[in-house]
């Protein structure tokens, strides 16, 4: 049981269980059903899990030298060795279930959307370009779904609006550990930019993106497009009354799932 917990936790719970059910939802928007659907999930799942297996595989030395007693790898729960065969394991799975489920074309972008987790993990995720595994990733999304369901080509405006959405995603998640992060020697866009470029930066991406959603909308449903603008405005005040962190990090998440939420429904209404 142990050596399961172990797993459990490396796999970065939240953010699999997460990117999965946002996948999920947003395939059966686009018209996936029934076992197409479940195998869309799997495949997601199986992903994710292997991106984050690689992240604490990786990052077990680091974690061990700062004493991240949480950390499975530094509890012993699990080593860096099995860590790595089951990110590897996963790996090779996703692949051939991306492939199995939206063909090769379709199945390809979400093999890319893994390879640029893969590189973030190893290389990108302390350097000033940890932002763009994030933008290619769910930047391609759209377009695993789509090709994959019937060949088409989704719209221009999911895959920049996704794109957008996710480097503000990225920025927002990093602004409470950029002081930990910066001691720890970790270098990615947010460090680099400190807190108050990387917080404007957000906000700045969250109205390009929230612009583009609202404008995508609104010869379809007026009522959405402008909701979207009144949403923003406010998660912009809110965090300009309230300039401490935690609140314009919450404004920035809150933001950040307004628009997520509505890149995957939208396609359904």
């Amino acid at each position: 049981m142990r050596r399961l917990r172990g797993f459990a936790l490396a796999c970065h719970t939240a953010p699999t269980v997460g990117v999965t059910l946002i996948m999920t939802a947003f395939a059966w928007s686009l018209g996936w059903r029934g076992g197409d659907l479940a195998l869309v999930a799997l495949t997601v799942l199986v992903g994710q899990l292997s991106v984050g297996w690689c992240n604490d595989a990786h990052d077990s030395d680091l974690d061990a030298r700062a004493g991240r007693a949480g950390k499975p790898t530094v509890a012993q729960d699990v080593s860096a060795r099995a860590l790595w065969i089951a990110a590897i394991a996963a790996l090779t799975a996703a692949i051939g279930l991306s492939w199995l489920v939206a063909g090769f074309v379709g199945g390809s972008f979400h093999v890319l959307a893994l390879a640029v987790a893969w590189l973030y993990n190893l290389r990108l995720s302390r350097t000033a370009w940890s932002w763009l595994p994030y933008a290619v990733a769910f930047g391609v999304a759209p377009l695993f779904l789509s090709v994959g369901l019937d060949g088409e080509l989704p719209p221009a405006w999911m895959v920049i609006a996704f794109a957008i959405v996710a480097i503000s995603a990225h920025l927002a998640n990093a602004l409470p550990d950029l002081e930990s992060d910066r001691a720890a020697g970790l270098g990615g866009l947010a460090v680099r930019l400190g807190a108050q470029r990387a917080t404007r930066l957000c906000w700045l991406l969250l109205a390009i993106g929230t612009g583009v959603i609202a404008l995508s909308t609104l010869a379809a449903s007026p009522l959405i497009a402008v909701a979207l603008v009144i949403l923003f405005a406010g998660a912009a005040l809110l965090g300009a009354r309230r300039p401490d962190r935690s609140a314009t990090f919450n404004a920035l998440l809150a933001l950040v799932a307004i628009d997520v939420a509505a890149i995957v429904f939208l396609p359904a209404l």
